[in-house]
């Protein structure tokens, strides 16, 4: 991972019109280029225990295993590796935490990371994900999505059992197969995807994707492209005026030279 700040994020949680607590959390270190969204799942405090835990532990692994076996950068294969152990790790945590506690037994939550580094030629992102909260790619004005949700509609999808249309409105729509908590193993995927300078990278849970449509997300960073935070803010806005039925988070990453921020944005939520 290279630890200069090649790259910058900025981020923002919001609980949304209908649900009465956030279960929703983001940590934003631009400093170790890593950015970490988490969206929890469980009943009372259970998700919201699951998702912060999620935020806090994958960081703070990452940056011990750099302190302890200092590269500069670390290569894209030995970043895959030490991302896959950092979300087992919180996995580990978030079950054991449900262990001692019968209120947020089961809790879970799914998570999307993204770290940098870099080869001789160009920059890196390294993509780790674990359930339905999505990272995607804006380059030369175009939106591509660069994960693959873990989810039961994704999986009927995949085997034509259902189409596109049939899964806005199905009641299990939002049951995902894998995330951090429900099973022993975490079993994350892991890409690494080649970076353009003028590449955004957009990180969300699905209360961003339930009210917009991947080409009004692209419409809209189309609209907003020079400042990260304002994006953040019309993102969340831009939900909530079209309901806002879950929480909303997202993480908006470009490259620092071109990155304009405002105001510093917040490092978790």
């Amino acid at each position: 991972m290279n630890t200069s700040p090649s790259w910058r994020g900025a981020g923002l949680t919001d609980i949304g019109r209908v649900r009465k607590m956030n279960q929703d959390a983001f940590s934003v270190t631009n400093e170790h280029q890593l950015w970490v969204l988490a969206d929890g799942m469980g009943g009372h405090a259970g998700g919201e225990v699951a998702a912060q835990i999620a935020v806090d532990t994958i960081p703070e692994y990452i940056r011990n295993k750099v302190r302890s076996n200092p590269s500069d950068p670390i290569t894209a294969p030995a970043l895959e590796k030490l991302l896959i152990e950092a979300l087992e790790w919180a996995n580990t945590l978030i079950r054991e935490k449900a262990s001692h506690n019968s209120e947020i037994k089961g809790m879970g939550t799914t998570v999307v990371a993204v770290a940098m580094t870099r080869d001789a030629d160009q920059h890196q992102a390294v993509i780790a994900h674990a359930g339905d909260s999505r990272a995607y790619a804006f380059r030369d004005q175009i939106l591509s999505l660069w994960t693959k949700d873990h989810s039961l509609m994704e999986e009927r999808l995949d085997l034509k059992l259902i189409t596109p249309e049939q899964v806005k409105t199905h009641p299990l729509r939002h049951v995902v197969t894998r995330g951090l908590g429900i099973e022993t193993q975490a079993l994350p995927t892991v890409k690494t995807y080649s970076l353009e300078p003028s590449d955004l990278l957009l990180l969300c849970s699905d209360g961003l994707t339930k009210m917009l449509s991947d080409p009004e997300i692209e419409n809209l960073m189309k609209r907003e492209a020079s400042n990260l935070e304002q994006m953040t803010h019309t993102f969340v806005k831009t939900a909530n005026r079209l309901g806002g039925e879950d929480n909303t988070t997202v993480v908006v990453i470009g490259a620092a030279s071109d990155a304009t921020l405002g105001d510093e944005p917040p490092t978790s939520g």
